[in-house]
């Protein structure tokens, strides 16, 4: 099932698009990497997709309806997003940030009925972080804010995760913790995940299906193993060697 389109999409700021038009689809349960060098527009891309800026000109449809006609709750329920910022003066329990991601469905006084419980229970489970759960959110690593992050937006119980950097500032092995979580989900869970990273060996690993900008280029939207038979991936990033995964 198609979730998400574009449609000559043009995006950037102050009615200056820094990318030729935009027309990809999302599948459920795609697990899609975002690749390009710094300064690309992977970044606006995202805000685009997630409503946070307006397109210059083109259309994107969530589900078949256009993105801009949902309401902010209604935004809130179909997309989640993972961002690498996140802030230090958080001092609120895990269990309680995660519990954070269940308030696009709570009444007008933000009160947790039993359903909401299970939910954020499973989600502490599904990432692996219930043990976590009393402890104080600015007590953690890099890597455990990450996965009470990802928790915090399972929580939420969207059917698209744009995930922007989200193995940046963690150690390897946590990398590839997050790459099998991340490929576990839309498997298992039928999530539709979009993410940006610069480990390029890694999600050649896991993923199948690439997004590739680069400055003033069209957005490239194809299976990995065609990226890496015709070539493109090493020309968009003028790769000396080929890449081996």
């Amino acid at each position: 099932m198609e979730v998400l389109r574009t449609k000559d999409l043009h995006i950037g700021y102050k009615d200056k698009a820094i990318l030729p038009p935009i027309n990809v689809s999302l599948d459920e349960g795609n697990l899609i990497a975002l690749i390009g060098p710094n300064g690309a527009g992977k970044s606006t891309l995202f805000k685009t997709l997630t409503a946070h800026i307006k397109p210059i000109s083109g259309s994107i449809e969530l589900l078949g309806k256009e993105l801009f006609e949902y309401s902010s709750k209604e935004k809130a329920m179909l997309i989640g997003l993972v961002l690498t910022e996140r802030p230090d003066d958080m001092f609120l329990k895990v269990y309680d940030v995660v519990a954070s991601g269940r308030c696009p469905y709570t009444n007008f006084f933000g009160k947790i009925e039993k359903e909401d419980e299970n939910i954020i229970q499973e989600s502490l489970e599904i990432v692996g972080i219930n043990h976590l759960k009393d402890r104080y959110f600015n007590t953690l690593s890099d890597g455990e804010k990450q996965k009470v992050m990802i928790a915090k937006t399972l929580a939420q119980n969207t059917p698209i995760i744009f995930m922007d950097e989200p193995t940046a500032f963690i150690d390897y092995p946590s990398k590839i913790e997050l790459f099998s979580l991340m490929k576990m989900l839309t498997k298992e869970r039928n999530k539709t995940i979009i993410f940006s990273s610069h480990d390029l060996e890694l999600l050649l690993r896991y993923t199948d299906d690439i997004w590739m900008i680069s400055k003033g280029k069209e957005l490239v939207s194809a299976k990995k193993d065609d990226l890496l038979e015709s070539g493109i991936l090493k020309e968009y990033f003028n790769l000396k060697e080929d890449i081996k995964i």
